[in-house]
């Protein structure tokens, strides 16, 4: 059964016993003391005695991301001290005291290495925990994780040294590594570390403590999927929706290569993970990926949110129920329409299949005219057109399909001032910023101009449901993209 166990880092053994009793009353079920970030090694350790509770005492080294750098002998002082109060006691693998730990008994011994820079191979990694695991009673390995595939080399690691049955912890530190915190009872760990409070985090990707006790033992867990995801709000939104509905559950950013993919599913397969979101670039790579594709996902051609149930995978497309609800509360009626799709990846997939279904006169482009031309065969009512063509042409309605203007992309139009006019419906899918230079030159020729967040909420509102079982109110996603979003 995994633990959570409250890292304390404070200066002195008075802040230091205030935050434990703090975290005691929250629900923390073990702690530890880092006592490398107390400007001295306190003299008298009996006060930590009142804490009817287990104890660790880390007095961590620099070289794997801590704050000591004293003699060794003064460290052995101090640690043997520490073991007559009750502590148990975590010491860096290789370090030369390992050697006394039989000394330390009945203390319980954790031996913990820490690589702050990379996640090293499946082998190594379980070299690492058999090394730890040989002198302990419980071995704590954590690496810096970088990649998807870092991440997932971490994972089946772990489930291979899970199957000798020694005690152990595994920890992937980073924004990628957060799952295996939250998700810390499906790697088989012995202890979840968390942070006291939000801000007061002992490494990188570490949750405090009072998310930790309210995601509980079997969060839901969903995140995004894409590269980049510097401009995602998706988290946001997703995780105030968790806390309005009063489902336990988190939302994670997972930065995703193409050449990732698989390790991301077999992540996703082997945790347990609920589901999740696809972005740029990956909304059709994925598709030959998954178990099984949704009728009316098939026939768009891409995918927005995967859903796991019970071990398969399965894809569906809400972005076309964004676009949809869009167009409804600006009262826009497409029928008989000419309208102008720029750009031909997965967003357009889904612009095009509303646009065709409800009559629109359509003409596509992208700065790759072969893309273009093939999804003109895959929609009725859909010409791919050149530069010249759609610069003659006057459209009623526009939508941005490219990342043109969104956040880390290039501030620019897709298409020349004089193509926009007033009386126009122009729609970019960006939303962040919530301004891009199309809007903003339709907006000033007369056109209604509207950014892409209506479509991101309501396809969010549809894959949030369909992960929980929950409906989430429209207000509760708006708020949190006005937070994210000021």
């Amino acid at each position: 059964m995994t633990r959570t166990c409250v890292a304390i880092s404070e200066v002195d053994v008075t802040s230091a016993l205030a935050v434990a009793q703090e975290a005691l009353a929250k629900g923390a079920e073990c702690l530890e003391f880092r006592f490398d970030a107390m400007t001295s090694l306190p003299d008298d350790l009996s006060p930590f005695g009142s804490l009817e509770i287990r104890r660790i005492a880390t007095l961590r080294e620099k070289d794997q991301g801590g704050a000591w750098d004293g003699p060794m002998e003064k460290k052995w002082e101090f640690l043997w001290r520490a073991a007559e109060a009750g502590f148990d006691i975590d010491l860096e693998l290789g370090h030369p005291l390992i050697a006394r730990t039989h000394l330390l008994k009945p203390s319980k011994i954790i031996i913990s290495y820490h690589d702050t820079k990379k996640t090293p191979p499946i082998a190594r990694i379980i070299e690492s925990l058999v090394e730890c695991s040989a002198r302990s009673d419980m071995a704590k390995v954590a690496y810096n994780v970088r990649t998807m595939r870092d991440l997932n080399q971490l994972v089946e690691a772990t489930t291979w040294f899970n199957l000798t049955r020694e005690r152990y912890t595994v920890i992937g530190m980073g924004e990628l590594g957060m799952v295996t915190r939250v998700l810390a009872h499906r790697l088989g760990n012995y202890l979840a570390y968390a942070a006291p409070v939000a801000g007061r985090e002992t490494a990188p990707g570490q949750l405090d403590l009072e998310t930790m006790k309210w995601l509980g033992k079997e969060p839901v867990v969903t995140g995004i999927v894409g590269y980049p995801l510097d401009h995602t709000v998706s988290p946001q939104m997703h995780n105030a929706a968790y806390k309005a509905t009063a489902v336990r559950g988190i939302y994670l950013k997972w930065v995703t290569m193409k050449d990732e993919l698989e390790d991301l599913l077999d992540i996703v397969y082997t945790l347990g993970i609920r589901g999740f979101n696809v972005t740029i670039p990956h909304k059709e790579e994925i598709v030959p990926l998954l178990d099984r594709i949704d009728p009316a996902a098939e026939r768009i051609g891409a995918i927005n949110t995967v859903i796991n149930e019970d071990g398969t995978l399965v894809g569906k497309n809400t972005d076309v129920i964004g676009v949809e609800r869009t167009f409804e509360k600006n009262n826009v009626d497409v029928k008989g329409k000419n309208a102008l799709v720029l750009g031909a990846g997965g967003a357009s997939r889904s612009v095009l299949s509303y646009l065709s279904t409800k009559g629109a006169e359509i003409d596509i482009t992208n700065r790759t005219m072969g893309k273009a031309e093939s999804l003109a065969k895959a929609f009725t009512n859909v010409t791919a057109v050149g530069k010249r063509v759609l610069e003659e042409k006057q459209y009623e309605i526009i939508v941005n399909c490219t990342p043109l203007g969104m956040k880390g992309y290039p501030q620019e139009s897709p298409v020349a001032p004089h193509v926009l006019r007033q009386g126009q419906f122009v729609m970019d899918t960006v939303y962040n910023p919530t301004v891009t230079p199309i809007l903003a030159e339709a907006s000033q020729k007369g056109a209604l101009a509207i950014n892409g967040k209506d479509m991101l909420i309501y396809q969010a509102l549809a894959s949030f449901e369909l992960w929980t079982g929950k409906a989430a109110e429209y207000d509760v996603m708006e708020r949190a993209f006005r937070e994210a979003l000021p």
